[in-house]
C-alpha cells in the first residue's frame, strides 16, 4: 500500500511539474512568470512565502517583485548579490543551494550570524536554489515557512527541477525582449556615481506608478525621503522627469 502510495505522489509531481513547464515557456514577463508558477507550488511544497530574485549585475543586486506571502503580494525589494550575511549571497557565491528545515539551529552552516528576514515572516524551515544560464546564475527562487521540517531531500529535488524550468523560461522572455528592442549600455559616468540600493527600490515603486505616500510606506520612510531620492535618481541618470528617468533606467538595465 505504502508504494502503491508513494507511486501516486510521484504521478501528481510529475504531473504539476509538466503543467508548470508547458505554462511558463509561453509566458512573456517575469511577472507573468511568478504568478504561473506560484499557483501550482502549493500543490507540491509548502510556500507559505515564494520568491523569485532575478540578478541585475549593473547594479549587483537580486531584484526581487511579485513576491508572495501567505498568498499576498510584498512590495518589491532588492538585496546585494555578494552579501555574505544573507543567503542569496551564499548561493550566488557558492552556486548551490540552501536547505534549512530548523532554522536556529541550522542557520551557522551558511551564515557567520544570525539575521532577521528582510521582509515578512521569521522562517524556520527554507530552501533557496540558484536560477542558471549557461553556468551563470541569473536569479534565485526561493521557498520559506514558518513551520520546522517542513522539507525533504524530495522537496529540493522538485524545486532544482522548478528552477530549470523557470531559468528557460526567463531567458525565453528576455531574448523575446531583446527581440523587441535592442538595449543601450548605461553611460561610463553612470559607474562612478551610480544608484544606491535605496535608490534602486525607490527607482522599481516608481516604475509601476506608485505614489510619493505609497513608495514612504511600503519602504517605510518619509515622503521628503523619497523626493529626495527622486531627485537623486533624476541627477544620475540625467533625467528630468519620472517618465525620462523609468525610460532610461529600463534601457540601462537597471530594472525591469
Amino acid at each position: 500500500m505504502a508504494s502503491e502510495h508513494n507511486e501516486t505522489d510521484s504521478l501528481i509531481t510529475l504531473r504539476v511539474l509538466n503543467q508548470i513547464g508547458a505554462s511558463i515557456l509561453s509566458e512573456f514577463t517575469v511577472e507573468q512568470i511568478i504568478d504561473t508558477v506560484y499557483q501550482h507550488v502549493n500543490r507540491l511544497m509548502d510556500a507559505y512565502s515564494f520568491a523569485i530574485g532575478l540578478y541585475n549585475p549593473v547594479s549587483q543586486r537580486f531584484e526581487y517583485t511579485g513576491t508572495r506571502e501567505n498568498g499576498k503580494k510584498m512590495p518589491a525589494f532588492s538585496i546585494y548579490a555578494h552579501s555574505t550575511e544573507r543567503f542569496s549571497g551564499w548561493v550566488f557565491a557558492n552556486k548551490k543551494e540552501v536547505f534549512i528545515n530548523d532554522f536556529e539551529n541550522e542557520y551557522q552552516r551558511y551564515l557567520p550570524a544570525r539575521i532577521t528576514a528582510l521582509h515578512g515572516l521569521e522562517p524556520a524551515s527554507l530552501m533557496y536554489v540558484p536560477l542558471m544560464i549557461n553556468q551563470e546564475i541569473i536569479g534565485l527562487l526561493s521557498v520559506r515557512t514558518p513551520v520546522k521540517n517542513a522539507y525533504t531531500q524530495h522537496s529540493l529535488e522538485i524545486l532544482k527541477t522548478l528552477a530549470v524550468f523557470i531559468s528557460k523560461a526567463i531567458e525565453n522572455a528576455r531574448a523575446r525582449k531583446n527581440d523587441e528592442v535592442a538595449a543601450r549600455q548605461a553611460p561610463g559616468d553612470y559607474h562612478l556615481n551610480p544608484l544606491s540600493a535605496r535608490e534602486l527600490d525607490v527607482l522599481n515603486l516608481l516604475s509601476k506608478g506608485a505614489a510619493n505616500r505609497a513608495i514612504a510606506d511600503s519602504l517605510f520612510i518619509s515622503p521628503s525621503t523619497v523626493k529626495t531620492h527622486t531627485l537623486n535618481i533624476y541627477q544620475k541618470l540625467g533625467a528630468a522627469n519620472r517618465t525620462e528617468a523609468i525610460i532610461k533606467a529600463r534601457d540601462y538595465g537597471l530594472i525591469n
